[in-house]
């Protein structure tokens, strides 16, 4: 596995709370013009939000892994607070010792948008465990395109627009809700 020290070198460092400019896509093409294809291959196909019959190769399977079991911890607490059998809705897999807990958490979170920070907070919590030991290699490349992965996603929710979409939603399920109610008096 090659080492790519000016690479990693070059990298603005990755932190939860602080913005980054850098894009995931610019990250790849950079990154591609110093891998081999077979490398390459396997950073593009790394991703936070994996297929769930696709393995990956090296390190970003074992995050798959740990995500798909976070997810059906999910499952299982929304299967049981709406009286289904979570069996009948969970992908075959590894459980992990601490998605339970980040599962739980999210779940108790108020609004959608602090449930998804919690879970995104659990992911690069996850993903910087992995990096142990991984400093200039395709891996750390692997787990950096992760995290970045991450930013991009906090970066489309904003609150207010959020809010703003919920609001029309709602006015959408009101506005349903009086037309069958005119309806029915007709």
């Amino acid at each position: 596995m090659g080492q790519f020290y000016y690479t990693v070198a070059s990298l603005p460092l990755l932190q939860y709370e602080e913005p980054v400019d850098l894009k995931h896509s610019d990250y790849l093409e950079d990154c591609r013009k110093w891998l081999k294809p077979a490398e390459w291959d396997i950073l593009r196909s790394s991703l936070i939000n994996p297929e769930t019959e696709t393995e990956f190769p090296g390190i970003a399977e074992k995050y798959r892994k740990w995500e798909i079991s976070l997810r059906n911890e999910l499952v299982a607490l929304r299967a049981g607070n709406l009286g289904l059998e979570a069996d009948d809705f969970t992908v075959p897999g590894e459980t992990f010792s601490d998605t339970a807990a980040l599962a739980a958490a999210a779940f108790k979170q108020e609004s959608p948008l602090a449930a998804e920070d919690t879970l995104n907070k659990g992911r690069w919590e996850f993903i910087e465990s992995l990096k142990v030991g991984h400093f200039f290699d395709l891996e750390f490349l692997v787990l950096y395109s992760l995290q970045l992965q991450i930013l991009e996603r906090k970066r489309c929710f904003v609150e207010e627009t959020g809010y703003a979409r919920y609001q029309e939603i709602y006015k959408n399920i009101l506005s349903g809700i009086d037309d069958v109610a005119v309806g029915e008096q007709a």
